[in-house]
């Protein structure tokens, strides 16, 4: 159904999201907080929080994407390198 360029592009876009999201939570919950309701200082904190959640996501996605890029392994060169470990 999706294909795997799909979740290498949505990756990214988790990773750009992420720090868009922090920096502009930073910026309402910290650096001008003075100037901003309190409503939007609690939106700032929120997102201080939606950030990282996010990163983490797109990185589990990235990782994930990148396993089933990797080149299958055979059952025999799997069991020969079991044997050679021990």
């Amino acid at each position: 159904m999706f294909s795997l360029a799909f979740f290498q592009q949505l990756s990214r876009r988790l990773f750009l999201l992420a720090a868009l999201h922090s920096l502009s939570g930073f910026y309402l919950a910290y650096l001008h907080a003075d100037a901003h309701t309190l409503g939007a200082q609690v939106a700032g904190h929120l997102l201080l929080l939606l950030g990282p959640s996010l990163l983490k996501f797109g990185y589990v996605l990235q990782l994930a994407t990148e396993e089933a890029t990797k080149p299958a392994r055979s059952e025999a060169a799997g069991s020969a390198r079991a044997i050679r470990t021990h």
